[in-house]
Order: C-alpha cells, then sequence, then structure tokens
C-alpha cells in the first residue's frame, strides 16, 4: 500500500517538478569560441588567478582539497573528495580527456560554469560557485572555455564515484533545484575605469561574495545589511576543523576598517592575516591563487570592499585539529 502510494504521488508530482527541472536549463549551440591570443591568455588568468579552479580541480596526494598542496603534473585532473557531514562529492576532471571534457562542446562547458548544469541536464551541487560564476561576462567566458581547451588532458588519480548527499539535500538540489538561478546571457563585460563595478565583478566572479557572506541558509545577498560581514556557517573538514570567512567591510572593529589598502593587498600576496596569523583553510589554499592577481585587479577589489557599508559583526575564531593547527603556526 505504502509503495503505491509513494508511486501515485510520484506521478503528480513528476510534471511538476520536470517544469521546474526545465526553466533551469537552457539549449546549448555547436558554436566552437574562436581561441585567440587574447582569449587564451586573460583564459589562463581567469582559471588560474581569479576564478582559482586549480584550488579545487587540481589533484592532491590524498584527495584531500585543505591539507595538501596541488600537484602540477595532473594540472585540473580533478580527482579530488569534498566531504562534510551532509555531503561526499568528486570534483570532476576538467582538462580535454575523455574522462574530463573532451566530449563537451564549448557551450556546454560555459553553461556548467555559469548555470550549474551539466552536460546531460542534471544539476551541479552548489559547492561549485557557479551562483558566483553566472556574472563571468560572455566574453571572460568564452576566454575561460579557449583556455581549458588548451591544457594538456590528464588522468583523474582517483575513479570517480557517485556524489553522496543526505536524503533531503539530494531533493532540494538535484530534483527540485532550490540553489539554482535562470539561465544567464548577454553578460556585459565590466568597465575597468569604474573601479568599485569592476572591483564587485571581481569579487562575484573569484566567489568572495558567497564564502564572506555564508550563512546555514546560503549566502546573504547585498541587500542584507551583513553582506560581506563573516560567515555564520563554517567551512567543516575532518582533518581541518571548522573555520569561519572572516568580516570584509570596512568596519574598524570587527572588518578592514583600520587597515590601510597596501596592508588588505599585502595579505592577498603572503597569506596572512591582517593580525599576523597565517590564514586557514581554505582561504590559505586559494592564496597562491590570488596572490597572482594584478595590481590593477587588487586595487578594483580593495575599492570595492572599501565602498560597503561597514557591519559590525564579529566572526568565531577556526577551531582547527592540532594537524591544522601547524598548519597556521608562525
Amino acid at each position: 500500500m505504502r509503495t503505491a502510494r509513494c508511486l501515485g504521488l510520484a506521478l503528480v508530482l513528476a510534471p511538476l517538478l520536470g517544469a521546474c527541472h526545465g526553466k533551469y536549463i537552457r539549449p546549448t549551440s555547436p558554436e566552437k569560441f574562436e581561441a585567440t591570443p587574447e582569449r587564451l591568455q586573460r583564459g589562463q588568468y581567469l582559471v588560474n588567478q581569479l576564478m582559482a579552479c586549480g584550488a579545487c580541480h587540481t589533484s592532491r596526494p590524498s584527495g584531500d582539497l585543505f591539507m595538501e598542496g596541488e600537484q602540477t603534473d595532473l594540472f585540473l585532473a580533478g580527482g579530488n573528495v569534498l566531504q562534510d557531514p551532509a555531503v561526499r562529492l568528486y570534483v570532476p576532471n576538467l582538462t580535454p580527456d575523455p574522462d574530463g571534457l573532451g566530449s563537451w562542446t564549448d557551450d556546454e562547458i560555459l553553461r556548467a560554469v555559469r548555470d550549474g548544469v551539466h552536460k546531460d541536464g542534471h544539476f551541479l551541487a552548489p559547492m561549485m560557485p557557479y551562483d558566483n560564476y553566472q556574472h563571468l561576462s560572455d566574453e571572460d567566458g568564452k576566454a575561460m572555455v579557449v583556455y581549458l581547451r588548451s591544457i594538456p588532458a590528464a588522468k583523474a588519480p582517483r575513479p570517480r564515484f557517485e556524489g553522496e548527499m543526505k536524503f533531503m539535500l539530494k531533493v532540494l538540489f538535484k530534483v527540485i533545484g532550490v540553489q539554482m538561478h535562470t539561465p544567464v546571457a548577454n553578460v556585459p563585460t565590466p568597465d575597468r575605469t569604474d573601479r568599485v563595478t569592476y572591483g564587485r565583478y571581481l569579487a562575484e566572479v573569484g566567489a568572495c561574495t558567497d564564502c564572506h557572506s555564508m550563512t546555514a541558509k546560503g549566502p546573504r545577498k547585498e541587500s542584507d545589511p551583513l553582506f560581506m560581514a563573516g560567515a555564520d556557517a563554517p567551512f567543516v573538514d575532518a582533518r581541518l576543523g571548522k573555520v569561519w570567512a572572516r568580516n570584509l567591510t570596512p568596519d574598524p572593529e570587527t572588518g578592514l576598517g583600520k587597515y590601510k589598502p597596501e596592508q588588505i593587498k599585502a595579505a592577498m600576496r603572503d597569506g596572512k592575516r591582517l593580525d599576523g596569523k597565517r590564514m586557514a583553510p581554505p582561504m590559505s589554499v586559494m592564496i597562491p591563487h590570488y596572490s597572482g592577481l594584478s595590481d590593477e585587479d587588487l586595487d578594483a577589489l580593495v575599492a570595492f570592499l572599501g565602498s560597503l557599508k561597514p557591519a559590525k559583526h564579529a566572526v568565531q575564531e577556526p577551531e582547527l585539529t592540532p594537524e591544522a593547527q601547524k598548519m597556521v603556526a608562525p
């Protein structure tokens, strides 16, 4: 009886869920993006610095994202594991290998990055920051794809496995798509002469706005008084412990208000917090990428942070395992 009832409910809900699912998926084009030298150079910068793709997608010796360095011979080959109490996910291969993006069209890659939709039509988990990448301009998106096409094919060191999620998360993310946004198109290239506007673009595409606004229900929006004022929900990892992203608003007590622009830029270059402590993961695994940002981009990013409304919001200090404490020791 219970089986019949569940089957009946599924038959009733299937058309509704299908309609909801479909509104997040746009058809892709077979267009091949032109590989100009300018796009290759810009794509390399986006992938390796601003978007820091290798922080997750370059293989690490044990597959742990937070505790080990990237293996340069397995650049963007994936095979790492993202795991917390609610999920266990495989980080995919982004190289042109057949097990990676070798069979994908250019537009399928762009759709996955900006809209969170896989080649086969299923929704990607929101650990992939496509909510941020929806702001990636059309031209930057094409440059990123052109660069990914140019890198050497590589085999992931660990076999792929199906992502594991708690049941309700799987329903919300994979079926209903509560994390999804409507497909983006015609995203303009930002005006670099407007440093605050361009800095906002960098913060969005660099995923700063998600991590530093995170709550248990997801990231705060820009209209929230605590936007960019630090996380209430921590990153959690068995080997790492718990880490809360810091307050980046100009509040002089709990944020960046008492620091000069050059000090903020230096922190992005050397991976040391402004109080002198070493940054903990996950920020420490991003620094090898962010440290390569141009002075122009860092100036724009600092200008954007300085334009935010100061928010007094003290963020909890990290609760690190003994192993992770060694990583932040002076």
